[in-house]
């Protein structure tokens, strides 16, 4: 993989390395829960891996990347506001 600079998006081929290493790394590495803070130090995103059941919210608003296993729960246009 490139070493490739923090201030540009990832590539396609990147994300989907990333995708598969999240998947492992939620598979292997989180026991119960895991709070993160990651990003640019000034702009940080807070992650928070857990197996918790039900999550916060609906567990359809959870999206899988890269896979059609979740149903469209939403029929609204944003066209129509909403």
């Amino acid at each position: 993989m490139r070493d490739e600079p923090l201030d540009e998006p990832l590539s396609d081929e990147e994300l989907k390395l990333f995708t598969q290493y999240l998947h492992r790394f939620a598979n292997h590495d989180v026991a119960i829960s895991l709070s993160m803070e990651v990003g640019h130090p000034e702009h940080p995103v807070y992650e928070v891996f857990g197996r918790d059941y039900p999550p916060a919210g609906d567990a359809l608003d959870y999206r899988r990347p890269f896979a059609d296993r979740r149903q469209v729960t939403s029929q609204s246009d944003i066209n129509d506001g909403g």
